[in-house]
């Protein structure tokens, strides 16, 4: 039976905010946003692998979750999700520098009561955030529109977690992340599933995401 594997790619350069790793960010004094991601992986996945920098490793041993470590260098997002997995297995990805507040279930179990190849996590697109993200259409909570980072689009949702069955091969581990390819997978007929999640989505990439992130919780 194919294994359900949590993949969360943490490999970037931290360039957007001097250097600190987002996914280090603390939203309590016992927990970072990459420990709660890993909470809420391993209760829905067999296995949790996280994909990071060398000088990040101890950092991370340190904080003794029930994880595997892949190193990794700079790379593409998409390159980070194809190293840390294989063709036989569903993935489940997050985003570390990610948070949802007043989220009161797990983001990603009825995701994975979907059947279909590729499953989106969506939220409310906040004005703030409209042109910065992934935006998405829906029609009978499918997909059926995607564009990333369009400063013209007005679509109301954006997604923030993605599952993928059987689609490794259909991974570009040359594009930045795996979001830019969702219009090509709908064009090339694959039904695009949807769930829309509560709570409110945090983006900590920019000095503004994090004040934001520090005021809610």
């Amino acid at each position: 039976m194919a294994l359900t594997v949590g993949l969360l790619p943490a490999s970037g350069n931290a360039n957007r905010i001097n250097n600190i790793p987002k996914f280090l960010l603390p939203i309590s004094n016992k927990e970072s946003l990459i420990q709660w991601h890993v909470k809420q992986m391993l209760e829905v996945c067999d296995e949790v692998r996280i994909c990071t920098q060398s000088v990040w490793v101890p950092v991370i041993k340190n904080m003794k979750m029930k994880v595997k470590i892949i190193t990794k260098e700079t790379s593409t997002m998409s390159d980070a999700i194809k190293s840390m997995s294989n063709k036989e297995e569903t993935l489940v990805i997050g985003m570390p520098d990610t948070f949802i507040i007043n989220s009161n279930e797990n983001i990603y179990k009825k995701m994975l009561e979907l059947n279909n190849n590729i499953v989106l996590g969506l939220w409310k697109c906040d004005k703030t955030l409209k042109g910065k993200v992934g935006q998405i259409k829906l029609q009978n909570n499918n997909v059926i529109s995607s564009k990333d980072k369009d400063l013209n689009c007005d679509y109301n949702y954006m997604w923030g977690t993605m599952i993928l069955k059987n689609m490794f091969n259909y991974i570009d581990s040359k594009k930045d992340h795996p979001g830019k390819q969702i219009q090509d997978w709908i064009d090339m007929g694959f039904k695009v599933g949807a769930v829309k999640q509560n709570g409110v989505y945090i983006d900590t990439g920019t000095i503004e995401g994090i004040k934001q992130l520090y005021k809610k919780i």
